[in-house]
């Protein structure tokens, strides 16, 4: 893809990161304000009290107040590939044989499920995020329809797995807003191992846990440092190509979402 780029479209890129950088500049400075605020008005003062710094019950994940990380679910109605042909993710149960990329097809170890509430618009835990995933933003009619699954859930591009959540875009893949729903019910697919599912023609992982070997190696940004190296990468690739996979695989991904918005 970086071949066919035209000067122009490179210019674009690299002003398109730049303005993301700065904004992750600026919403660190802002969360920063905001913190300190919190600190010199909380009876702990400098962060040690029952607010601190993750020590106690609403630290960054080590007390009971850490993150829920959930898991990696696709939207009821999600059409999954299997032998006879894609079918609702629902009605899929335990033995049935799913679609892999690396084996041909392998028979589900276990089905679970889960509701996603919503209150007052906004959906209730906000750490795995609904995203919607619109037709083709993946690739070439990929996925074929517009996919729904949670932010963690790894997507396969280019031989590597990224969590869908850090490819949003704004356009072609968004969070999926509440309003108006109650909630929606999610579904995973555990296999006997890590694999590749072909679902609604885009590929996206099966339920990993840590007691599995993944299947493909897995991208990710570690907070916004990380994110914010990655967009300075992207600018700099206007003068010197010193971009990494998970640069590229957003960068590409953003590519197509400019198309979206412009057909739009």
């Amino acid at each position: 893809m970086e071949a066919g780029l035209s000067r122009i479209q490179k210019i674009d890129r690299a002003r398109r990161n730049t303005l993301k950088a700065a904004s992750l500049v600026l919403g660190a400075v802002v969360a920063t304000g905001a913190l300190h605020k919190l600190a010199s008005a909380a009876p702990g003062g400098n962060g040690n009290g029952n607010n601190g710094n993750g020590n106690g019950n609403n630290g960054n994940g080590n007390g009971n107040g850490g993150n829920n990380q959930g898991g990696n679910c696709f939207a009821r109605d999600t059409q999954i590939r299997t032998r006879e042909g894609y079918r609702p993710i629902e009605t899929l149960a335990a033995g049935d044989e799913v679609a892999v990329r690396f084996g041909g097809f392998a028979p589900i170890k276990a089905m679970a499920s889960f509701t996603l509430n919503s209150v007052s618009g906004k959906w209730v835990g906000e750490s795995n995020l609904p995203v919607l995933v619109r037709r083709g933003a993946l690739g070439e009619n990929s996925p074929a329809a517009d996919l729904c699954l949670t932010a963690l859930h790894s997507v396969y591009v280019d031989g590597f797995l990224m969590p869908v959540g850090d490819l949003v875009n704004g356009t072609s893949i968004i969070f999926e807003a509440a309003d108006g729903r109650d909630g929606l019910d999610f579904f995973n697919i555990e296999l006997d191992g890590h694999n590749i599912l072909d679902v609604q023609n885009a590929f996206c992982e099966s339920l990993y846990s840590a007691a599995t070997k993944r299947c493909a190696p897995l991208l990710r940004f570690t907070g916004g440092r990380s994110q914010f190296r990655s967009r300075m990468r992207s600018v700099a690739s206007l003068v010197i190509e010193r971009r990494q996979p998970i640069d590229i695989i957003r960068d590409n991904m953003e590519e197509r979402g400019v198309g979206f918005a412009r057909a739009a």
